[in-house]
C-alpha cells in the first residue's frame, strides 16, 4: 500500500491531487491513500469563511467546496485531521468524525479508522506543552 502524507494544504485540494497524479504518472505507481495532517480548511461556502481561523488576508474559498458540492470527487481516498487554521464551524458538525465530502473523511477531534489492513489514528489541533497533559474530557452527544 502506498500512502501520501500532506501537511497544511490550506484548502488547496486541486493542487495536492494534481501533484499526486503527477507523481503517479512519472513514477508509474498508484497512491492508495492520502493522509492530511492538519490545516485542511474544509471551507464549503462563504459562511465557513467567517468561521475560518486565519488572518483576513488568507480567507479564501480555495477548492474544497468543489469536492463538497460533488462538482469534483477526490481521486484518492483522503483522511484528514484538523489543525489550528480550520473552518471550525463545519468540523464541529463532525466532532466524532465522518465524511466531509465524497471520498474525504475527517477523523474527528480524536479518531481511529481502519483502511485496508492498517489502523490509522489521529488527533486534531496543535501541540501546546502547557495543555498537553491536561486531558480532553468528552461528554456524550
Amino acid at each position: 500500500m502506498k500512502i501520501a502524507v500532506e501537511g497544511c494544504m490550506h484548502g488547496d485540494l486541486d493542487k495536492v491531487y494534481k501533484t499526486i497524479k503527477y507523481i503517479e504518472n512519472t513514477r508509474s505507481i498508484e497512491i492508495d491513500l492520502l493522509l492530511c495532517c492538519g490545516d485542511f480548511q474544509a471551507v464549503r461556502n462563504e459562511r465557513d469563511i467567517d468561521g475560518l481561523n486565519v488572518p483576513p488576508k488568507y480567507r479564501e474559498m480555495m477548492s474544497f467546496w468543489k469536492y463538497y458540492s460533488g462538482e469534483e470527487v477526490a481521486p484518492v481516498p483522503t483522511i484528514f485531521t484538523g489543525g489550528n487554521h480550520e473552518a471550525s464551524n463545519y468540523l464541529w458538525e463532525l466532532y466524532y468524525g465522518g465524511w466531509a465530502a465524497p471520498n474525504i473523511y475527517f477523523l474527528g477531534f480524536a479518531g481511529v479508522v481502519k483502511f485496508g489492513n492498517i489502523r490509522i489514528g489521529g488527533l486534531s489541533g496543535i501541540y501546546n506543552a502547557r495543555n498537553y497533559c491536561l486531558g480532553d474530557h468528552e461528554r456524550s452527544p
